[in-house]
């Protein structure tokens, strides 16, 4: 069994404190494009949904169409990310 000085475990708890921190700060620099995303796919449907025919028909163009397909993906890409993220700046489980 390896002896474990007091300096080395400070050092272990510590830069497992720094990297549990900084993937922490990550998630959420990631969560916050997950949420503007998801923010317009939602207010895109509205859009599309409550806008009278003839105004829906204005609205319509290649880049409405594109925002429709892109901006979901690209949410659930940004939200798995920070997931992920998160997840990583969790403490380890004690036995």
């Amino acid at each position: 069994m390896e002896r474990v000085t007091n300096r080395a475990r400070y050092r272990m708890t510590r830069s497992g404190t720094l990297r549990r921190t900084l993937f922490a700060i990550a998630g959420l620099a990631l969560a916050a494009p997950s949420l503007c995303f998801l923010y317009y796919s939602v207010r895109l449907i509205h859009v599309n949904l409550t806008a009278s025919p003839e105004d829906a028909a204005a609205h319509r163009t290649v880049g409405m169409l594109v925002g429709a397909i892109a901006f979901p993906i690209a949410a659930f890409i940004f939200r798995l990310l920070s997931f992920f993220l998160f997840k990583r700046a969790l403490p380890p489980p004690r036995s």
